[in-house]
């Protein structure tokens, strides 16, 4: 059985499956706007699902670990679309009968690097010092982040720090 932590995104979304403590799979899922119409928009947003439930079938998925909304993001119409790209992975997660978890963005961070609040580039770093593995993405990263999250749900075989454990405790209820 597999994990498979999603850093979900209009421009790259992040994928990782983790599977025996190894990572099985790396994509980042690109799109880009193809008009401006609503149909144009939900096009979109179905690709990028296609794309990561082709993902959930060709891997044996225990988990999906999806980070949540960030809320304070500026572009409301972006906002809108990540709510309903949020929506519909849950959904195709629901009719294949695979569990999800939502993470918030604090929690993922705090479960990296400690800290529940830091850039982009102390992610990149707290992975590679933590975990041994490099990024050139922020996207890839942070679902690589929330493969370790789910896989520490699942297994729950690897020792954790204290704020790890605490971020377990938070959010396990959603697996359980």
């Amino acid at each position: 059985m597999g994990v498979l932590g999603l850093d979900l995104s209009l421009v790259g979304t992040g994928c990782i499956v983790i599977e025996s403590n190894k990572v099985k799979l790396s994509r980042l899922i690109t799109s880009k706007p193809s008009g401006k119409k609503p149909i144009d928009e939900l096009k979109r947003l179905l690709g990028i699902v296609d794309k990561i439930r082709s993902i959930i079938i060709k891997n044996d998925i225990d988990l999906i670990c999806i980070e949540g909304i960030a809320f304070m993001a500026r572009n409301s119409g972006a906002l809108s679309q990540l709510s309903g790209l949020n929506y519909l992975v849950r959904n195709i997660a629901y009719d294949d009968d695979v569990k999800f978890i939502i993470v918030p963005p604090t929690m993922l961070k705090k479960f990296v690097t400690g800290k529940g609040n830091c850039a982009k580039e102390l992610m990149l770093l707290e992975t590679y010092k933590r975990y041994g593995i490099s990024f050139s993405d922020n996207n890839l990263c942070d679902a690589y982040g929330l493969a370790k999250i789910a896989e520490a749900i699942v297994e729950k075989k690897e020792k954790l720090t204290k704020p790890q454990t605490e971020v377990i405790e938070k959010i396990k209820y959603q697996y359980e």
